[in-house]
């Protein structure tokens, strides 16, 4: 069957799921239409809002939304006039309080009974799949749970990009995990490219908002102010990665994408070998020894014919911030090394660590179609493989996404795990900022 770029804004096939009356979309299985993908990425709900008129008309009418909206535009221009380069003064007036999300969480909750929003979600959130693990939720539930999760992870980037806060704070009374052998990395130590008490940032910071408070009618709905500081802080980080080689299946991975429909998938007894990254320690150095070492076992095992997809999986991780990003040259290496062809390899250039190697891998296995039923592969070092079959690993899991982004098969080598894909992985992540 043929693949469209279908926007994930049509219409998607609705099953019943109980006699609540409550309905279960089945997600498409075609790529995410990003018009804007940092955004989008992170905070899908809000886009959506922001592309429907009807639902953007909705709530700017809505006295509960109309009044945070408001104090939050005041706030923000109190801001600007007052708080000069005090950037902690910015970050509490952009915050949201726990009493604006909780009031406009049952506002936005009480809005669902109108077909308008109810529309929204049953048409473009539920087919999404970026609200998966919701996906049994009555639509006020749904909605509900989507704007806790959206307000608290644009409070996440305004501590992390405006105060320097990490990313995902350790567990009280547990210090950080050492990194493991092979490993992606998980909260890094650094995420800022500048010191965010440095006077050189407050200056920015105050340009910054002086500009964005400028626009107005970029600002009218409720969440608009707190979302647009909160974005403008990554990018003047430089932390726009969920969004870079956005659309994939039209750049990097559009060989390999058109080649999908013509697989007869009976010859293979695998449908990807998944390579998980491993990044340079060192400054200068694109692709890490080690990485090169799990491609040459990718090679041999795709030449046996195990599998017509060699997906390589990871970002641009290690040394912090740097311009080589492990999924790109590991193809690189494929393509000029080993001469494997550009439509048999499919990447993955935004992954930070091993979970998220394992969760974008089954996000592209679902939406470009890809027999969702059957195995694949993760590949990688005997030392990391050993990893993945932890309780730790599990946990770790379970801690930073809420499940397992996949079912674990039997060992065939000791560079080898059989896998089954997941379908909570299309979830999106409401902490990672870089990858959600």
């Amino acid at each position: 069957m043929n693949i469209s770029r279908a926007s994930c804004f049509g219409h998607a096939l609705l099953i019943l799921a109980s006699t609540h009356n409550l309905v279960a979309a089945v997600p498409a299985h075609a790529p995410l239409v990003l018009r804007n993908p940092l955004q989008d990425k992170n905070f899908f709900l809000l886009s959506a809002i922001e592309r429907s008129p009807a639902a953007a008309a909705l709530i700017r009418s809505d006295a509960t939304l109309s009044r945070i909206g408001a104090a939050k535009r005041a706030a923000f221009s109190d801001a600007v006039r007052n708080c000069a380069a005090d950037v902690p003064c910015y970050a509490n007036a952009l915050r949201f309080t726990a009493d604006e999300i909780a009031q406009s969480r049952a506002a936005l909750g009480a809005l669902a009974k109108n077909p308008t929003l109810s529309r929204m979600v049953d048409d473009v959130l539920r087919p999404s799949g970026m609200l998966q693990r919701y996906d049994q939720e009555s639509n006020a539930a749904l909605l509900e749970k989507a704007w806790e999760d959206a307000a608290r992870k644009i409070n996440r980037a305004i501590d992390v990009f405006a105060l320097g806060q990490p990313l995902r704070p350790a567990a009280s009374g547990q210090a950080a995990a050492p990194r493991p052998a092979g490993a992606a990395g998980g909260a890094l130590a650094q995420l800022t490219l500048y010191d965010v008490k440095s006077p050189a940032f407050a200056q920015m910071v105050r340009i910054m908002a002086a500009i964005v408070d400028s626009d107005p009618k970029a600002l009218e709905l409720f969440f608009q102010p707190s979302l647009r500081f909160a974005i403008e802080l990554m990018l003047l980080h430089v932390r726009d990665e969920a969004a870079r080689h956005e659309p994939l299946e039209m750049g990097e991975n559009r060989a390999a994408f058109a080649r999908i429909p013509s697989i007869n998938w009976s010859k293979f007894p695998y449908t990807v070998i998944i390579v998980l990254g491993n990044g340079p320690d060192r400054e200068g150095v694109a692709l890490a020894p080690v990485g090169r070492l799990r491609l040459m076992l990718a090679v041999k095992e795709f030449r046996e014919g195990k599998a017509p997809f060699i997906l390589v999986s990871g970002g641009y991780v290690h040394p912090n911030l740097t311009p080589y990003n492990e999924a790109l040259e590991m193809k690189k290496a494929l393509i000029k090394e080993f001469g494997i062809p550009e439509s048999a390899i499919l990447v993955d250039p935004q992954a930070r660590r091993t979970t998220t190697n394992l969760r974008n891998a089954v996000r592209l296995i679902y939406r470009y179609r890809i027999p969702f039923d059957r195995k694949g592969i993760i590949l990688t070092d005997q030392l990391h493989s050993a990893s993945i079959e932890t309780a730790a690993f599990k946990e770790r899991c379970v801690r930073d996404f809420g499940y397992e982004p996949v079912r674990l098969g039997s060992r065939i080598s000791p560079f080898d795990l059989e896998f089954i894909p997941l379908i909570d992985c299309l979830h999106a992540d409401a902490v990672d900022l870089l990858d959600p």
